[in-house]
């Protein structure tokens, strides 16, 4: 059930490739975080190597049904017989003791103890192994595209918030450059405003630089080339659902792995059955053989063969303690990636629960704030209070702002690393 769902999400995600590319998104003004997921998955070198796995499993699945075909052989033996053999009378004269020997068998296999069906299971077993391994490498991807879109998804945000202050400044100079033209104000008031403009402008050139550097990686992760003005749209927020199943592709990895050992124990009980089969032999001899008053020049039989090894009694207990200690080992790899897992999940959901409580307090200082330096605002205008002080006031709004930005981001974030880290879409 869980390979069929692993096997359902990549043929959703080639398909959401195909929709994207026939939609042109390389030259969109946007793009989604799924988009990248899906760009990252289908740019991915070792994605390719589904398609070798499943012709791999054809190919060597073919060859092992190919067991029960007849297996013939042919021997040509030329040389001379050292010791004598009896010759027939009419070629007794010559006393050639060089003889033509030409040997046929044939032998087809009725019933092998089950070793072409062991065959086919653990080459079944092995692709899915492969496949299941596979998925767990580009299932990484997910987080490494979450850091790179979330971190531009964040400076833009800083962007936003900065053009706002320098909006807010570039008023104030306004305000005070027509103040200081009618001798109202100080020539120091207009040269703080103009010193945080330089400082705002420091900042988003620095801001610019960053998410310049996310977009190339980014581009480089999907294969994609993402132009200046591609907007990137925010994931909508949720509630994630706590202990919810876990469907995390490590654990259908492990099961695939118990498959695959548990078919490669099978070839020890198969090595303790026997094998039945139909043999057809024929040898010609040239100069025929003498036996008594006749000879003989050909000689064949046909019938049933049986063949037994025991050899694999001797070894059946280690190899099934070995079995047994196989399965152990997966077991606790998976017992280990569980509890790690675990660990990691209630890291998260504490910080969800953080990241929301510091949340709410936030938007209560951004709007205290902006109270609070739209009155310094009034104050200036009125002459109660210096440039220095609105300054004041605006750079802590400011700074509320930022602060509640970043962790709107950081709350998204995490939920969306929380939601990767389980494997699942499921939300409420």
């Amino acid at each position: 059930m869980k390979t069929t769902i692993v096997k359902a999400n990549f043929r959703l995600t080639a398909l959401m490739v195909l929709c994207i590319a026939s939609t042109g998104l390389l030259a969109a003004q946007s793009l989604s975080l799924d988009s990248c997921y899906a760009l990252a998955l289908n740019n991915y070198p070792l994605v390719r190597q589904h398609d070798l796995i499943e012709k791999s499993r054809e190919y060597t699945l073919s060859n092992a049904s190919k067991n029960y075909l007849p297996q013939v052989s042919l021997t040509g033996i030329a040389g001379y017989i050292f010791g004598g053999l009896p010759v027939s009378p009419e070629n007794a004269q010559g006393g050639d003791d060089f003889k033509l020997i030409g040997i046929g068998q044939i032998n087809q296999t009725i019933w092998d103890g089950g070793a072409t069906k062991t065959q086919k299971e653990i080459i079944a077993a092995a692709a899915e192994s492969e496949k299941a391994s596979l998925e767990v490498a580009l299932y990484e991807l997910r987080s490494r595209v979450n850091q790179l879109y979330f971190g531009i998804l964040m400076v833009d945000q800083q962007l936003a918030l900065l053009a706002q202050r320098q909006k807010v400044l570039d008023n104030n100079a306004r305000r005070v450059r027509q103040l200081t033209e009618n001798g109202l104000a100080f020539k120091t008031d207009l040269q703080e405003v103009e010193l945080e403009q330089l400082k705002i402008n420091q900042q988003k050139t620095e801001s610019a630089y960053v998410r310049k550097g996310y977009v190339r990686m980014l581009s480089l992760l999907t294969g994609t080339e993402i132009s200046r003005q591609t907007r990137f749209e925010k994931p909508m927020g949720f509630h994630p659902v706590w202990e919810q199943q876990i469907m995390r592709p490590e654990l259908m990895m492990y099961q695939s792995q118990r498959k695959l050992a548990e078919a490669r124990a099978d070839l020890r009980r198969v090595a303790l059955m026997p094998k039945v089969g139909l043999l057809g032999a024929g040898v010609v001899l040239y100069p025929e053989v003498g036996l008594g008053s006749g000879s003989v020049s050909s000689l064949g039989v046909v019938g049933l063969s049986t063949s037994w090894n025991i050899s694999g009694w001797y070894r059946n207990s280690n190899e099934k303690y070995l079995s047994e200690l196989a399965l152990q080992k997966i077991e606790l790899q998976e017992q280990t990636f569980r509890f790690n897992l675990n660990l990691q999940t209630a890291r998260l959901q504490s910080n969800i629960d953080k990241q929301q409580a510091i949340l709410q307090e936030d938007r209560e200082i951004v709007d205290l704030s902006k109270s609070i330096r739209e009155g310094y605002q009034i104050k200036y205008d009125n002459g109660m209070c210096s440039m220095l002080d609105l300054l004041d006031a605006t750079e802590r709004e400011n700074e509320a702002q930022t602060q509640m930005a970043l962790h709107e981001m950081q709350l998204l974030m995490t939920l969306y690393e929380y939601q990767t880290q389980t494997g699942t879409n499921n939300l409420r």
